[in-house]
């Protein structure tokens, strides 16, 4: 394996294949569903708590197929995986235009969690932290901008395609862009490892620890016994149940408040929008003052935002909680892998990344199922937003106490996973 670095490096190339990636099957799936929630709600008559329940079903798929994502992972690479993830996201949208019966909205959301779970965070992480060892927070953010980008750009675009035809127009048009444009890049771009490519990982005067990560870490099996593990997976589990809860009833929470469809719409691009400058921020302040200090910043931001939602009548509350809640929204991306390769190592990172998003992806099911029953029974969300930040208050307190483990080292517990 060659030592030389090219004059630029191939993996600034892999970063950006992640980026279009997670723009296309993060950003126009995920962070544009907000807008669907009310037109799908009203054109099929079902209540906000059912259609959450389709999110739930997409969910628990996504939960029993993390550990499954990082072995393959792990064992085989990101490219047949990713590629893989992307076309089922892609089928998973075109059936969704067809759909009459709630029940097939909910195998629909099946399908496209299990593809997000193979194409998005869980790859692009592993493969973003196997490519570089120095600066990989500021490399992770700008990967995982990609998903405010897109959300941020989809937004409008998915609106005006809804009050233009409907619904089913903006899920074709997603699945066809996403089967079309992802898969081809990358087939073409991404590669697991640099060695595949004869290369090194990218290194700029980095300290032993940073140097370590790469070849040390626990096995899957003994991070179980670890106290840092569970708190990680409580951290993640909180952040999926509050960003999930809020972000899917955010838009129809500001339309009951009389705003427009139209203006909750290019509120929340604005959140998009913000989105990207605090993921792109996330990462330099992580590589600076370490992952556990960039999470307790962000929690704080997230807790002081939802206030503020609480608030939202005047159209400038709603663009002041945008910016807020913005700056907040992406940074976990970005910070929970970081918190994972830190704490836990990079030998099994697949397999344990895999595990501990299985935890945050049931916080991010029940959360909208939890927020859209409270609110066809009580006709409010505030209780429930008021309890979001609460957790949010917690759990930059329980982040305050993550510890690295004494036996850190080169090597250390290499037992199969």
């Amino acid at each position: 394996m060659s030592s030389r670095t090219p004059r630029f490096f191939y993996g600034f190339h892999v970063v950006t294949a992640c980026f279009f990636v997670l723009f296309l099957c993060w950003g126009m799936v995920l962070n544009t569903f907000p807008i669907f929630v009310k037109p799908i709600s009203v054109d099929m008559n079902w209540s906000r708590g059912a259609l959450s329940l389709a999110l739930l079903m997409g969910s628990v798929v996504s939960a029993l197929m993390a550990p499954i994502a990082g072995v393959l992972l792990d064992r085989i690479g990101a490219r047949p995986v990713m590629a893989t993830g992307a076309a089922v996201i892609g089928l998973g949208l075109l059936g969704g235009s067809l759909i009459s019966q709630l029940w097939q909205l909910y195998i629909v959301f099946a399908v496209i969690g299990c593809g997000l779970m193979c194409s998005t965070a869980i790859p692009c992480s592993l493969v973003i932290s196997n490519w570089f060892v120095s600066r990989r927070g500021t490399a992770m953010g700008v990967a995982f901008a990609g998903t405010s980008v897109g959300g941020m750009v989809m937004a409008p675009i998915a609106n005006w395609i809804i009050l233009t035809w409907d619904w089913r127009a903006a899920f074709v048009f997603s699945g066809i862009t996403i089967i079309a444009l992802a898969v081809p890049l990358i087939l073409l771009v991404i590669r697991t490892h640099p060695s595949e490519m004869g290369l090194e990982p990218y290194r700029r005067g980095e300290t032993d620890d940073e140097s370590d990560e790469n070849t040390w870490g626990v096995s899957l099996r003994s991070s179980f016994s670890l106290a840092v593990f569970w708190q990680i997976s409580a951290i993640m589990f909180v952040i999926g149940l509050v960003t999930s809860g809020l972000g899917t009833h955010c838009v129809a929470y500001l339309t009951d408040l009389e705003h427009s469809p139209t203006s909750a719409a290019w509120a929340w691009s604005t959140v998009m929008g913000v989105m990207i400058v605090g993921i792109l921020l996330s990462g330099p302040i992580a590589d600076r003052w370490g992952a556990k200090n960039a999470m307790i910043i962000d929690c704080t931001i997230f807790a002081v935002s939802i206030v503020v939602l609480a608030w939202a009548r005047p159209y400038s509350v709603v663009l002041l909680f945008a910016v807020i809640y913005g700056l907040a929204l992406g940074a976990p991306l970005v910070i929970n892998p970081l918190l994972t390769g830190h704490y836990l190592g990079m030998r099994n990172f697949g397999a344990i990344f895999g595990v501990l998003n299985i935890l945050a992806t049931v916080g991010a099911a029940l959360g909208p199922v939890g927020a859209g029953i409270f609110f066809d029974t009580q006709k409010t969300y505030l209780p429930v937003f008021y309890f979001f930040a609460a957790l949010m208050l917690a759990t930059a307190m329980l982040t305050m106490f993550l510890k690295v483990i004494p036996e850190r080292r080169p090597g250390f517990i290499r037992e199969p996973i």
